[in-house]
């Protein structure tokens, strides 16, 4: 069994696509740091708060959907986890079989597998990135760009990326994890 660190994100030239908003204290590692919402030292704890379901949005909307941008800047610096929770409110928010809640939910996954890398375990991060990858596919089947992200090219590079899984072994959780660059971004 692995031993529990802190997830190191490597140096790397990625654009900002919401740079006014402050990354967690931590990155979310279970079984070493406190649960970042129901403990109360946790970095984003807030007492007596119910989950609140994303207000309606729409997917041509992106580049101002600040849930959408922050969940992509924590994944691209590392932050899975809380990627992960960044999304979530967003894809609650969509109808379950439309190609934008099916594709954040692929991303979703993606976010978790990398997580299970962390954690050393390949059979979980197998199949988080299985089922992740298949989901984008699905929306790219009908899309070939969604909320800024070229579907094509992500599958490509998560697939080669995840390549190491299919013979149980970990990729590294490096400089090599593909980054969400948004297509027509400004700064990109």
């Amino acid at each position: 069994m692995p031993v529990l660190a802190e997830i190191r994100a490597p140096d790397r030239a990625v654009p900002r696509y919401c740079p006014d908003r402050s990354f967690p204290a931590y990155r979310y590692v279970p079984g070493l740091h406190p649960h970042p919402l129901r403990d109360p030292v946790g970095h984003s704890y807030q007492p007596q708060t119910r989950r609140i379901r994303h207000a309606p949005w729409e997917a041509s909307a992106w580049r101002t959907l600040v849930d959408w941008l922050f969940g992509v800047d924590l994944f691209n610096a590392f932050f899975f986890w809380e990627a992960h929770e960044s999304w979530e409110g967003l894809w609650a928010a969509q109808p379950r079989r439309s190609a934008v809640a099916v594709f954040l939910q692929g991303l979703i996954q993606i976010a978790a597998a990398l997580l299970k890398i962390h954690l050393g375990s390949p059979a979980a991060a197998a199949t988080l990135s299985h089922h992740g990858l298949s989901k984008v596919s699905a929306s790219a089947a009908s899309n070939s760009s969604l909320l800024g992200l070229d579907l094509r090219a992500t599958i490509t590079h998560f697939t080669h990326y995840f390549r190491p899984l299919s013979q149980r072994t970990l990729p590294p959780l490096d400089a090599s994890v593909p980054p969400l660059v948004l297509a027509g971004w400004p700064h990109a």
